[in-house]
Order: C-alpha cells, then structure tokens, then sequence
C-alpha cells in the first residue's frame, strides 16, 4: 500500500490527512471525556458539600429548637446567669436571654392549636438573622427575626423567617396557610415581648412575587387605612375578619419553596392583650 501510495502521491497524501484527522478527532474524544470527568467530580462535589453543610446547618438547627423546649419547660441549667430569681422564672424572653446569652431576643411567637412556639430576635438590620442562629452562630437556616425597623409596640410587625422543602424550619407551617381548611382551627397568632402579652386573629393570607406592599411601614392615618383594605383584598380566601383603620397587626413572611422568588404573607389584627 505504501509503495502504491508512493507511486500515486495523490493517494499517499490523502492517507495521511486521514491519520491527522483521526488523530484530530481522538484528541476532541479525549478532550471531551475528561471535560465530563472534571464536570461530574464538580458537580458530585458540590452536591456532597452542600449536603454535608446543610446536614451539619440542620443539627444545630435542632439542638437550638430543642433547647427552646426546654426554656419553656423551665429545664435551666445551673450556670445560666439568673438576676432576680422571682422575674426569670416568669419572664419567658428573659431565660431565653440569659439562655442563648443574647439580648438581641425580644420575643416569643407561637399560634394556637400548634407546636410553633419560638424565640424573635432583632439585630441592626434584616440581614445577620438570615444566617445567624439566636446564640449568633452562622447557620444557613437563620433565626425567626422581627424587622430592624420595628419595636414591639409598633402598630404593625413584620417577622421573616426561612422556609425549606427538605429540612425543619419554624415557618414551614405558613404553607399550610393556603389551604383554607386549616385556618379555622389554627387562627390565632400570640406575640409575648418582655413586658405584654398580644393576641392577633389572622385575616389575610396570600402569596407574591412582585408587590411587596406588605413590608412598607410608613404611613399617614389614611394611607395605612388603605393599606389594610389592600392586605384584607390581597387574601386567597374569605376569612370573615373584619378591619378598620385603628387595628394593629402583625405580618409573618417566608418563602414559597414550590415557587421560586415567591413569598406567603401572613398578616393578624390585634384582637386583645395583656
């Protein structure tokens, strides 16, 4: 073949154009398999560490929810640094202070005919609490927080806290929410600071994506009026509440996790206190 090839030069040249370009196309194969090697270890990678962290993320989550039990079971422990015994067995936010060493704690959330019942802090802006537990360690799963901009006797709240598809969050409950069945038997928000006790009967619950109305805390008497007739008609079902423009309220917020970039707004009216 060689010879032959020799004797037709045509020939010869054209198997070597063939050798190169095999020679080519073994080198893309082979390109390309170790591109797929780097992306699947990549990919493999990153998935076992985010595991891993969230994995770690949800044990000290659980540990800091299993010593809110105990807080509110009053299961102290002998170091906790306790100022006037008589007050700190009956201030609930305070044994949370002296428990997580954190003055940031300004409250207790709970609803009625649930297990929810969890610690509020409040920090210089509505950033640190996302990635923060109330005993200040990071954690991607965060604290239940109240809006930097708010003190407990505002006539409107707002409290965030994460939701997650795949791991326990106190907010998960909000999801429940858009089904109007539950409602009825798990209406009734209690907010305790460190002086009062309030009552808040929930009156709209909805979803969004793009109006963030909800978070706005800035009103005249007649703008904030407006404001909750637009939250009452923002509600996904009718929960027989009557407003007016005197009630005060509470909004919970978290993420919908079945539709990305969308939020559930839970708001309550004040309806009694102590």
């Amino acid at each position: 073949n060689i010879i032959s090839n020799i004797k037709n030069p045509f020939g010869f040249f054209w198997s070597i154009k063939r050798v190169i370009k095999m020679k080519k196309r073994v080198k893309i194969i082979y390109f390309m398999v170790i591109s797929l090697i780097i992306i699947v270890n990549f990919i493999w990678y990153f998935n076992f560490s985010s595991t891993a962290l969230n994995k770690k993320d949800e044990k000290a989550k659980e540990e800091i929810t299993n010593t809110y039990k105990d807080v509110t079971t009053l299961k102290e422990e002998i170091n906790d640094k306790v100022e006037d015994n008589t007050f700190y067995e009956k201030n609930v936010i305070k044994r949370y202070q002296n428990r997580f060493s954190n003055k940031d704690i300004i409250g207790e959330l709970s609803i009625n005919n649930t297990n929810l019942r969890v610690p509020i802090v409040k920090g210089n802006d509505n950033s640190y609490y996302l990635n923060h537990l109330i005993n200040k360690k990071s954690n991607t799963l965060g604290s239940v927080f109240m809006d930097y901009r708010n003190n407990t006797s505002d006539r409107k709240i707002i409290i965030y806290g994460h939701n997650s598809n795949n791991v326990y969050t106190e907010f998960n409950i909000l999801e429940k929410y858009l089904n109007s069945s539950y409602y009825s038997n798990h209406s009734t928000i209690t907010f305790k600071d460190i002086d009062n006790t309030y009552y808040y009967q929930i009156f709209s619950i909805y979803k969004t994506d793009k109006d963030y109305q909800h978070v706005n805390l800035n009103f005249t008497d007649e703008t904030y009026k407006k404001h909750l007739e637009w939250l009452k008609n923002k509600s996904l079902y009718d929960t027989n509440v009557s407003i007016d423009g005197n009630d005060q309220i509470i909004v919970l917020q978290t993420c919908d996790v079945t539709n990305e970039g969308e939020y559930i707004i839970v708001v309550g009216k004040k309806i009694g206190g102590k």
